[in-house]
Parts: C-alpha cells; structure tokens; sequence
C-alpha cells in the first residue's frame, strides 16, 4: 500500500503544481499592461446564474444557440458564471438547465448589445396547482467525477418509504446505503460513525458515537446528497463516504404545507392513537428581494401496545418534538449571510417493552440536541468567492431504570429493574472558511478550491450499575454480574483540517481533479495526509458515454467512545454449578485499556472506476466497481492469553483493524415531464473485517477478537422505486427493496461466542410499498390526500433474533413487520 501511496502523492503534486503555474500565468497576463482591443463583429456574453434568493448556482448547463449558427455550451463556476468568447453580434436563444431547478429559456438575446446578463434559476418545489414549468432534465456532466446518488425534496415527499417521517428511512432509496434495525445507515459498507455528516455545509455528527442523531423536518429538505467513492479533498472524516443534508429557504412568496395533522388509530385493546406526526413548514420574506425565513417545526406521538402483556402495563409511549428555523440576508449584492437553528427534543417512557421484557424492565428516555449555524459567502472581484462559517452543536441524553430491585435474565424473559443508570454530554465547536479562486488558464481551465476547517469536542458521561443475575431455564443461578463503581469522566478533543483542489478542464472531453487534504487531532497527534485523484473522459464526441476513475486515501476520525471506555470501570462475572450455590470457576473480570501513543490515523485506500452511459428513450445507465481497503482500524483486543478458553480479560484499544469493502453496482433511471421518475438498482457487495467483534461493558461476548462479516453485510440487493402519474389528477408510487439477510453471532447462557462470528444470517428481506395519492380542492385550500399499503406481501422480515443456543427460543425470530394500511393528508396552501 505504501508504494500506492507514493504513486498517488506524486500525481497530485503534479496536477496541484499544474494549478499553481495556471493560477500564476493567469495573473501575470491579468498584470500585463491592456491593449486596446482592435474593432471587431465579435464579442462577447458573460452569464452569471443565482438561484431566487441570489445564490450562486455552480455547475450549471448553460447553452447558446445563435441564429445561424452551431450552438455553445459551458457550465457555471463556483461563483455562478460562464462566459461565452468570441461570439457573433446577433440573435440567440438562452437556455439553462440543472437537475433540481426549474429550467430557464430567453429567445431572442442581442449579442452585442448585452455582454453580460443574470439569470434566475429557481429550485423544484412542490406547487399548489400543477402548472406549466419545465423540469431540467437529466445530463451527464462531464467535471462530476464522483460516485454519488441524489434524492430531490419532491422525490422524498412523493415516495412511500416505511417511516415517512424520518430521513434516515428515505436513505435505503440510494444504492450502496443499507439500513440496520436501530435505524441507522451503513454507506458503502462502513460503520455508521464512518460516514461525514453534513447539514447544508456544516459537520452534525453526534461528537462521541459518531452516529447520524439530528433529525431534520422531512418537509423542510431539498436534497439528500451521498458520496461513496472519489469524493474531493474538501471531504474528509469519513471513509464510508458523504451524506449531505440540503435545507430549503423561502421566497417573495409566503408559503405553508402542513403534513399529518389526523393522528391515526390502532384497535389493539379497544380504539387507541397510534401515532401521530403533524409538520408545518411555514416560510415567506422578510423584506422581499433582500431578506428571507424558513421554519418547520414538527411533533410525534407514538404508542406500542403489546397485546400479551396486561392492562395498565402494555403501553410504550414517546414524545419527540423539533423545529428547523432558517433565515437569509442578503447584506448586499454578493454578500449572502444565512442563519440556521435545529432543535430536537426527545422522551420516552417504557423503553425495551416487549413480552419479554415487562414494564418494571424498561427505560425512561431523555434526550436533546441543539444545532445553531451562521456562514456568510463574499463574491469577490474578479469571479472568486469566500464563505467563512461557525456553528456549535450540543447533545445530552439520560436513560433511568424503574427502580433498583436487581435485574434478571431468564431463558424466557427478564424481571426487576434494568441494572444502568446514565447520563451523557457532548457538543462540538466548529468553525470553516472555503476560497474559490478566481478561473485560471493554463493549458486548460483550473478551478482551484482551499479551505480550513477547525472543531472543539467535548464529552461527560456518568454511569450507575447496579448487580444483575442469569438463571438457567430450572430457575438456578448461572451467573452474577458486579461492576465497580465509577466516577463522572470526560474527554474532549481538537481537530484542524486544511485541504487544495483543482478542477482541471483539460478540453471540453477530459477533466483531471487532483486534491491534497491535511489532518490533525489531540488524539492521534500525527499529521494524515490524504492524496486524492479522480478524472472523467467523455468517451463519445456526442457526450453520450463517460467514464469516471479515481483513487484516494481516506482518515476516519478518533472515536471518543472508544478512547474513554477505559473510564467506564470493571465487570466480574461469577459463574455458579447446576446448584447456582456453589462457583463453578474463579470469577472473570473485564476491564478496557487505551494508550493514546498506541493509536495511528485510521486510513483506507479507495478506488473505483465507473461508466455513464445514455440509452434511447433518455434512460441513463450508470455502472461502477469499488474497492475499499482499510488499515490501522482501532478495535479492542484482549491482551489475555488464555481468553479462547476463559471469559473476561483485559481488553485494549489497538489499531489492528483491517476492513475490506468490494462492491459492483448497476442501476438505470428514466425521468418524465412534471419530475416524474423510475429508478431501479442492483449491488453486489462484500463487507468484511479481521476484527468483526465489538465488545462493551455492559453486554461483553467472551472470546477472542475474530474475523468475519461485518453486521451490516448484504450480498445481493436489489432496490426499485418510481413515482408516475395516472389519469387525472392521481399519481402512483412505489418503493421495493430485495436483500439477503443481515448476518449475526450465537452465544451460550454465559455469553461465550458459538462458532465463527457472524456466522448465521437473518432470512432474506423483501418489502413493497404501494401508495396513490390524488389533489383536491377543499375550503378555498389545496390538499393532497394518499392511501397505500406498506409491505404488500405481507412478509414477516424480522429484525431481532434470539442468539442464546442453551435457550428453547434459540434462533426464534421477533421484530416482525406486517402489512400495514397507511394514509397521509397535507394541506399545501391557498389556489
């Protein structure tokens, strides 16, 4: 890998250095004394795109036709400009288009008369009648060279995926994102915490477990944007890839939609809510032209009743409440200062109720995150553009028991109170500043991209435990569990980034974009320099076939969970014969060690090719492979010679981890008029580790660390989803997702591993959701009212399994998901 490595550093500089002589010829030639320009019939036309709150619009496809001759192109930069040279006075017709935003057309343009003009583009947005705009249209664009898949605001709201209300269900839409059963996200074969978490530029995830937390009003999305290969310099923190979360802003036009306002009902037991999710987005000026609001609160009420449990202890309820708030000034022309407030808050009550876990066993949940953001973007003279933001996050979570009887773990359920108390902070300080230079020239177009970025983290964590016991299925005691007591700790950490990109168009079918990125933090205290090369290649002249490759080196970021689970105390099991009076074998303590100096930057080469291709009928086809192969992975190990045949140990964080991620994808997309599309994908992937096992405190699994698939690792998957209309004013939609099962361990009563590790899968998963929905004219409002099935067919898909061998249930299958009858009424506003 180091011999790669070398290969790719050496390329970089190159194509770096090329950007630097372009950056220095452009301003030698821009210092040069002028000339006067000798009288000509040609001239020149520069078009500058923003979007409707003055926004700059980058890549977008602008295209000329004069009269009476062939048409041009270009694409905008990161200021929102391109320019069309040497052009012929006369008449021509503007056209600009870009997926996400309505279309723009102008005939009859003056060249000559005009040499510059501005131009509007106005971003896809649900309307309250169905009027005659035009979509852009898809395209393959040549200076996009990284693996990605988009989901639009309207696709998120149309499509019927299962949890409607929460982002992360919409997610498994994607290729290569897969989602477990905590719902969380796996990109391209990673951890969760492995994946660079971004809210419209900023970082959000949670600072201690790395996990996607915050949650974001469905209604108040534009885009949800995911990386998993060949993302540039300027992304860093995540080997697994980018996950970019885009918010909208309002207009000149006061606008409002309210989504499940009519809480459904369950008849479990009688006639009961079941839940109920109401949003409102609500957004308009604040002084037309110059200043804008967004605000989405949303709320939810949900409640679980378990029908084998009795009256007055069956009930699992939840509050969640939250609200995005979003303003824009613009200071003056080319001075945008926008603002962003998220709040969520969280509690719930009989956490873990279940038949086998009565409501004495249960949790009361408290949590709590705040997001604030401010940036301000400065077009500077010449066409360049700075932004410089900040934002602070700040995240608690408590979790209490019922009571303090001790807690029991039978063969067939559990009794008492649950044995952990805690109670967690964490927050993050960051603070970035990205340049756009100005378009250099030399022997192409470079567009060259710096940027810093810094984060203050800081974590606190309390736990309480309390003693626990496991009975045999004859009611002996197998086991007692003690912990030591432990002390309120804590942990905080810096991290400094710095990264340089160039865009370099070399022609009008070739761009090479080479990229360096810098990284350092107080925990690993070693500088991790990431290489990055990618290039596309128009491989027809009618820019109908391209095919992309790329290579890099990818730093995942240091793990507070892990660097303070040595804060968290000790554990000693002691194990009893089949009297239960009397031990059957000295008691095992477990313990956690980490050594900062043992530690080295988390890294993983990637690589992946790709082809784009475009088939009759405007189907566009995308086919890619990609390799991911890691090192210097932190996992715990135990340092105790004797664990393959004695539980617990000492176990220390130690950078031995090596990940390994294969997968090949095909998939095909068809867009209609009005943003209607059909997607359809398929992957063929591998995700495995030598160290496959992640061992905790309060839930260790005796043994030595082992290899094996990790737990999200889905072979084969198949997904489809489309939204069409029908006749009248009736749209259909569909979501269906085929995969193998995800894998999992066996272990004994006493917690000891039972063959290979991810050794069993779950049964194949299969679901389709079928959704009509029809607008209707109601009290001078328009609404939109749907009716659908989740799950057609009915299949059980299970998510939760019993892992014990010595017990009856063992390999039983719970967490089933039946067909479900679902329906959603909003109101999108005034005719």
């Amino acid at each position: 890998m180091r011999t790669v490595v070398h290969r790719i550093l050496v390329l970089t500089a190159a194509g770096l250095l090329a950007a630097t002589t372009a950056l220095a010829a452009t301003q030698s030639k821009n210092a040069a004394s002028p000339k006067a320009p000798p009288k000509s019939a040609k001239t020149q036309l520069a078009v500058t795109v923003q979007d409707e709150n003055g926004v700059p619009v980058p890549s977008a496809r602008v295209i000329l036709e004069p009269a009476g001759a062939p048409s041009r192109s270009c694409e905008t930069d990161f200021a929102g400009r391109c320019d069309f040279p040497n052009l012929a006075r006369g008449l021509a017709n503007l056209r600009v288009e870009k997926e996400g935003f309505f279309a723009f057309a102008e005939k009859g343009i003056e060249a000559g008369a005009v040499e510059s003009i501005e131009v509007t583009l106005n971003h896809q947005r649900e309307s309250v009648e169905r009027v005659n705009v035009v979509y852009s249209p898809p395209a393959i664009d040549l200076k996009k060279t990284t693996e990605s898949a988009k989901l639009s605001g309207q696709q998120i709201i149309e499509l019927p995926f299962t949890v409607s209300r929460d982002l992360r269900f919409a997610l498994p839409m994607l290729p290569q994102v897969v989602q477990d059963a905590t719902g969380q996200v796996h990109v391209a074969g990673a951890d969760t915490r492995e994946t660079f978490d971004r809210l419209d530029g900023f970082n959000i995830n949670a600072p201690v477990s790395g996990l996607l937390t915050l949650r974001v009003s469905v209604d108040a999305v534009r885009s949800i944007d995911v990386e998993t290969s060949r993302s540039p310099a300027e992304f860093g923190k995540g080997s697994g890839g980018v996950l970019s979360l885009t918010t909208g802003m309002g207009d000149d036009r006061y606008r409002f939609t309210t989504t499940d306002v009519i809480p459904s009902l369950q008849s479990r037991k009688g006639i009961h809510i079941n839940n109920w999710t109401p949003r409102l987005t609500f957004s308009g000026p604040l002084k037309k032209g110059k200043a804008w609001f967004m605000l989405a609160p949303e709320g939810e009420y949900d409640q679980d009743i378990v029908q084998e449990l009795p009256r007055g202890a069956d009930r699992d309820t939840a509050v969640r409440y939250g609200n995005l708030a979003k303003f824009q000034v613009n200071l003056s022309n080319g001075n945008i200062l926008t603002g962003t407030y998220l709040l969520n808050r969280y509690r719930a009550y009989n956490v873990g109720l279940s038949p086998f876990d009565p409501i004495q066993t249960t949790l009361n949940l408290r949590q709590a995150a705040d997001f604030f953001s401010l940036k301000d973007q400065i077009t500077l003279p010449g066409g360049g553009l700075v932004e410089f933001g900040i934002a602070k996050s700040r995240f608690t979570s408590a979790f209490h028991p019922k009571g303090n009887t001790t807690y029991v773990i039978t063969p067939d359920k559990t009794s008492g109170n649950y044995f952990e108390t805690g109670d967690g902070r964490s927050g993050r300080w960051q603070g970035i500043i990205n340049w756009f230079l100005p378009a250099a020239h030399w022997h192409g177009r470079h567009d060259i991209k710096l940027g810093t970025d810094l984060d203050r983290l800081t974590f606190g964590q309390s736990y309480q435990r309390n003693p626990y016991e496991v009975l045999r299925e004859d009611g002996t005691l197998a086991r007692r569990v003690e912990f030591s007591p432990v002390a309120p700790f804590g942990r905080d950490n810096f991290e400094a980034s710095g990264y340089a990109e160039d865009r370099w168009s070399v022609n009008d079918r070739l761009v090479v974009e080479p990229g360096l990125r810098f990284d350092w933090d107080q925990i690993v205290r070693d500088p991790l320099i990431s290489p990055r090369l990618a290039s596309s290649f128009l491989a027809t002249r009618d820019g109908d076939t391209k095919i992309t490759a790329g290579i890099g080196l990818y730093y995942d970021p240091s793990n507070l969970q892990f660097t303070t689970r040595q804060f968290g105390g000790q554990r000693t099991d002691f194990f009893y014969d089949s009297t239960g009076q009397v031990l059957a074998q000295p008691s095992a303590v477990t313990s956690f060690q980490v050594n900062d100096r043992d530690l080295k930057g988390q890294q993983y080469l990637n690589w992946s090719i790709g082809l784009e291709r475009k088939l009759p009928h405007a189907i566009y086809l995308n086919a890619g492979f990609l390799e991911k192969r890691g090192r210097h992975g932190w996992a715990f190990v135990n340092a105790d010679a004797t664990a393959a045949s004695a539980p617990g140990g000492l176990f220390q964080l130690q950078p031995i981890k090596r990940d390994r991620y294969d997968a090949v994808d095909v998939s095909a997309r068809k867009a209609f008029a009005n943003g209607h599309q059909v997607f359809l994908a398929y992957t063929r992937s591998s995700a495995r580790s030598n160290a496959a096992i992640g061992f905790s405190l309060e839930n260790p699994v005796f043994g030595p660390q082992a290899g094996g698939p990790l737990p999200w690792d889905s072979p084969n998957r198949l997904i489809s989803w489309g939204w069409l209309p029908l006749h009248g004013r009736f749209d259909f939609a569909y979501w269906l997702e085929w995969r193998d099962g995800y894998p999992f361990s066996s272990v004994n009563q006493n917690q000891r591993r039972v063959g290979p590790p991810d050794s069993r899968r779950f049964p194949e998963y299969f679901a389709l959701n079928l959704s009509v929905e029809r607008r209707i004219r109601l009290f001078g409002f328009q609404w939109a009212v749907r009716a659908g099935v989740d799950n057609v067919t009915n299949r059980h898909n299970p998510s939760v399994v019993n892992n014990n061998v010595d017990s009856p249930q063992y390999l039983t299958f719970a967490g089933i998901q039946g067909r479900a009858l679902v329906a959603r009424l909003r109101l999108l506003g005034e005719k």
